[in-house]
């Protein structure tokens, strides 16, 4: 299994050796997924960045977390899901260039949605997602659905009937937060669909990705679920000093699990 760091793509461009000290830790050196959580700032990228990009990064393990904030490609505003779709396809084409195998999304249902709304979202939601496994499966993309504000497997479920080939992301934080339901739930009900995993804490009030430990996250759990997956990634979603409070968590429960 390949375990990582999540960074924001702006700091990786900027002192790039600073931006990953931290990655080298344990006797290890932990992997990189890029945040692309400023699409304006993936725009202006020009050749000589990318060039930089790949040069500064060989050697270390790659996955991407396409862009996520506003997007929406179940909206009923055609404008806003194009939009969405367009964006999500420009972060899969920054995948190909650096040649990242891996990307996750999130899969941008709202927070709240009305039950009368949900078949029509659902509907335009599968029309994209099928278009973007394609453009994905074409760059040579693995693409990975993250949870968010799901409290139940409807939208699971769904993906699955129209592509059982679907695979997951499973964001510990935001079932604890969002969902507020037993992550063995998700665990057993998604088993090895879930691909990659997102390990950060809260407790329960707000998406804190705090570090392992000072919430409430079931990690006990999560741990005895890593069997019942068919992980190939694990990311710590934490800022430098918080993934450094945690590494002595990492050591004794997390790298000492059979890969």
């Amino acid at each position: 299994m390949r375990f990582m760091v999540f960074e924001k793509l702006r700091y990786l461009t900027a002192d790039v050796e600073q931006s990953l000290a931290h990655h080298h830790a344990l006797g290890r050196t932990f992997g990189i997924e890029i945040t692309l959580n400023d699409p304006s700032f993936l725009r202006s990228l020009d050749d000589a960045t990318y060039e930089r990009l790949a040069r500064d990064l060989k050697g270390y393990e790659l996955s991407v977390h396409l862009p996520f904030y506003g997007l929406n490609i179940g909206c009923y505003d055609r404008w806003i899901a194009d939009y969405s779709e367009r964006t999500l396809r420009e972060g899969l084409e920054f995948c190909a260039r650096l040649g990242v195998t891996a990307a996750v999304t999130h899969t941008t249902i709202p927070a709240l949605l009305g039950s009368h709304s949900w078949n029509p979202w659902l509907s335009r939601f599968l029309e994209r997602k099928a278009r973007l496994e394609l453009h994905a499966r074409a760059h040579g993309v693995s693409l990975r659905w993250e949870n968010t504000y799901e409290s139940d497997f409807a939208l699971f479920d769904a993906m699955i009937a129209q592509d059982p080939d679907t695979k997951f992301c499973l964001d510990v934080g935001h079932i604890r937060c969002f969902a507020k339901r037993p992550i063995t739930d998700f665990i057993d009900h998604l088993g090895a669909r879930i691909a990659h995993i997102h390990l950060h804490d809260n407790d329960g009030t707000d998406d804190h990705h705090w570090p392992l430990g000072k919430g409430d996250v079931d990690y006990p759990a999560i741990m005895e679920g890593f069997s019942k997956m068919a992980l190939d990634t694990a990311v710590f979603e934490l800022e430098p000093a918080d993934f450094k409070e945690s590494l002595p968590q990492i050591e004794r429960n997390i790298l000492s699990l059979p890969s």
